[in-house]
This record gives structure tokens, sequence and C-alpha cells, in this order.
């Protein structure tokens, strides 16, 4: 592993922390607390790195795609069906 190795590994730490909660908060809530635009242009953006990082093989960028565009999508998938019975 060089250090651009362990600079990708650190950005996909980074970027799973902000996202783990949000995304727990909205399955838990039942609905999003973003914007749907937001939602929408950030699983695009993270779905294509997905594709270029598999294109070129680089791991730490393919795992950190996956989990963006899995959070991303969940977080969307409320924000497009919200519950309707909210408490």
């Amino acid at each position: 592993m060089n250090i651009y190795d362990l600079l990708g590994v650190s950005g996909f730490i980074f970027l799973s922390i902000c996202w783990i909660p949000e995304t727990i908060a909205t399955i838990k809530r039942g609905y999003i607390s973003v914007k749907l635009s937001f939602l929408i242009l950030y699983f695009l953006g993270s779905f294509f790195l997905l594709l270029q990082a598999i294109g070129i093989n680089n791991i730490p960028l393919i795992l950190l795609n996956i989990f963006t565009s899995t959070s991303s999508a969940i977080n969307l998938y409320f924000g497009l069906n919200p519950r309707k019975n909210v408490v």
C-alpha cells in the first residue's frame, strides 16, 4: 500500500463518518432532512465515479463509491417515498 492508497482509505473513512449518522437518522425518521436535488446529484456523481473507479481498478475509490452510492440511494429512496405514519 502506497501513500496514495492511504490517502484514499483516509478519505473513505472520513466520508463514511459523514454519511452513517445521516443515513441512520433518515431510516429512523422515514423522511429526508436534506434537499432532494442534492441527493439526486450526489447519487449520480458517486455512481459515475464508481464506474470510473472500476474501470481503473482503484480499490479505495471502488469501496468509497460503493458506500456513498448506497448511502445516498437509501436517502434518495426515503426522499422519493417518505413514510406516511411518521411519529
